[in-house]
């Protein structure tokens, strides 16, 4: 990742990209040659680990052009990828919640610490009005699994309590997801659910110099250099859909994708954030100083 790429706006890149055609990828990659030299004859040992962090929290606060996307690998929810050592490989199960599985459920949920948190809801096709809808589906990953909760119908009543006990601010488990603020606003609102403790991936991207609300595919691509698909087939698809009617494969996929995908990214970046602790801004310090994943 170059320094000069992040310091450009994406409609700056866009331009350059516009104007020099066929020769914009040779631009690039010219700029990129120059900063490796410039950064190679600079670096000392005295400043080699805080040059790295500087190219560090570059890389991880650009944000990525289209056909940098999707030169990517997929995202994948069946095995962990590109965390780390201790981590890579592990395989994942996703589950639709039913009154036979909730116990078990439970009972994993509840011995984590960390959960990757989302929500789905219906969508509204009110053009310039606030989606109201209540919301159809809770997922919450643990390192092993992704518990898919239908709140509709029947198990609205059958599944609150649960939720309740392991999603409330008495729960000791951190809930980690990417843009919560209107999953928090939206569980208290249907289910008088009040969230916490909570864990946003943007705050800590914020700390890193990252631009607010990179959202879930930026964020995976920088810090996993995973693309994780998002079609508006399956986001404007029926959640709400009668439980006689299961989910479909790729709602399921979907749905567990944004909560395991917040779980691997908290893990992956304390990974990558860990040689430079020395350097952390106050701010990460803060932010960080009551959380150790490992």
């Amino acid at each position: 990742m170059s320094v000069f790429k992040f310091g450009l706006a994406a409609d700056k890149v866009d331009t350059i990209r516009r104007e020099l055609g066929a020769n914009s990828d040779g631009y690039m990659e010219a700029m990129a040659n120059a900063e490796r030299a410039f950064f190679s004859a600079i670096t000392t040992e005295q400043n080699r680990l805080q040059l790295d962090w500087l190219q560090l929290r570059m890389r991880l606060g650009y944000r990525l052009e289209q056909r940098e996307l999707a030169r990517l690998d997929d995202y994948s929810i069946a095995v962990a990828k590109n965390i780390s050592a201790q981590m890579d490989g592990a395989q994942r199960t996703v589950v639709v919640v039913t009154a036979d599985s909730l116990a078990a459920a439970m009972s994993d949920i509840k011995a984590q610490t960390w959960l990757g948190f989302d929500t789905e809801t219906a969508a509204s096709f009110q053009k310039g009005q606030r989606n109201t809808n209540p919301i159809s589906l809770v997922q919450i990953a643990t390192i092993s699994h992704c518990y898919l909760f239908r709140m509709v119908e029947t198990n609205i009543d059958l599944f609150k309590a649960a939720l309740a006990d392991v999603l409330g601010e008495g729960a000791a488990a951190v809930k980690v997801g990417i843009g919560l603020r209107s999953d928090i606003s939206a569980l208290k609102r249907d289910f008088n659910i009040t969230l916490g403790p909570t864990l946003d991936i943007n705050e800590l991207m914020n700390h890193l110099g990252a631009p607010k609300q990179l959202g879930t595919i930026q964020i995976t691509a920088s810090v996993l250099k995973l693309k994780i698909p998002k079609t508006k087939k399956v986001t404007l698809s029926n959640w709400a859909r009668p439980l006689s009617e299961p989910l479909t494969a790729a709602q399921q996929d979907y749905a567990a994708a944004d909560a395991l995908v917040a779980l691997d990214c908290l893990f992956a970046l304390f990974e990558q954030l860990q040689p430079y602790k020395s350097l952390w801004p106050n701010g990460l310090q803060q932010k960080l100083a009551l959380l150790n994943p490992k």
